[in-house]
């Protein structure tokens, strides 16, 4: 691996391009057409677990390869969540279409409410619209490295319960008719505990785990501590400087790591935007899905 000027570092044709001051690169040179070899996968991987997040034109690349790029971080997804849509072919695809009113507009991680979350999503970009509908992220890792010592030690110490029946409550006080899917999301026992802060298994990088869709409180608190705590860590997430926002290409391959970085599907797409997911988990887990 060769580094290059302005962040460019090459190998075996393919070239990794700073995109983001603190996060954020892009992979140029990877052809598709040619195959994936067993080093070009891992040198995708080690570009993600360096910048966060990456992304990567292409536009030939198969089903078969978005799967094989995919194992290459975990097993995967099958029968997600009932907010998107299902591929005709490809149960580990989950189709996120604009049309069908597929939205993501709040910062979150994905189906944190599990035991065991998703470590990694591949997106790829099918049909973009012409102006709009970025995907922005933040650093969780570098929300965390941006704490003072002392509340590093303070939130260190502390665990929080994640659900999935938030996502439908935050609906429903925003006036939609979801009183019953919050019952029913509830009912699924979709509940789950997990430490304010973890490290990376591969970077070694401390990161936060808390997010607005599915934290509902901090255990060991009372409701207006856990409130000002929750409120205070989330503001401070979302500072301009531990963030990064992508600008769509038509077949983008858009990866990121979950345990490193939350995203925000920005509403603003002039036209239909629709994109293929693929969600990998911890190989000894999977997840089998839920349907309101």
């Amino acid at each position: 691996m060769a580094s290059g000027p302005g962040g460019r570092v090459e190998l075996d044709g393919m070239q990794v391009v700073k995109v983001g001051t603190n996060i954020g690169a892009r992979i140029e040179g990877l052809d598709f057409a040619s195959g994936l070899h067993e080093g070009t996968v891992d040198a995708v991987a080690d570009a993600l677990y360096e910048h966060q997040v990456v992304s990567i034109a292409a536009g030939a690349m198969t089903p078969e390869q978005h799967l094989r790029l995919a194992r290459r971080f975990g097993a995967l997804e099958e029968n997600k969540t009932d907010q998107f849509g299902d591929h005709p072919t490809v149960p580990q695809i989950t189709v996120i279409d604009s049309e069908a009113g597929h939205t993501a507009s709040m910062w979150h991680a994905d189906e944190t409410f599990l035991e065991h979350p998703p470590l990694v999503n591949l997106l790829h970009g099918k049909t973009i619209p012409s102006t709009g509908g970025d995907t922005a992220f933040v650093s969780t890792a570098l929300a965390y490295e941006g704490l003072s010592p002392k509340f590093q030690e303070l939130v260190e110490g502390l665990e929080a319960i994640h659900d999935y029946g938030r996502l439908y409550e935050q609906g429903w006080q925003r006036g939609a008719d979801l009183g019953s899917f919050v019952a029913d999301a509830l009912g699924k026992g979709l509940i789950h505990s997990h430490p304010l802060v973890r490290t990376h298994p591969v970077t070694g990088r401390k990161w936060l785990t808390v997010n607005p869709v599915y934290t509902r409180f901090v255990r060991g608190t009372t409701a207006l501590e856990a409130k000002m705590l929750l409120d205070l860590l989330l503001q401070h997430m979302q500072k301009p400087e531990f963030g990064f926002r992508h600008h769509w290409s038509e077949g983008d391959l858009l990866i990121w790591d979950q345990q490193a970085v939350q995203h925000y599907a920005v509403n603003d797409a002039g036209s239909r935007r629709v994109v293929h997911r693929i969600t990998a988990l911890a190989n000894d887990h999977t997840y089998v899905g839920v349907h309101a």
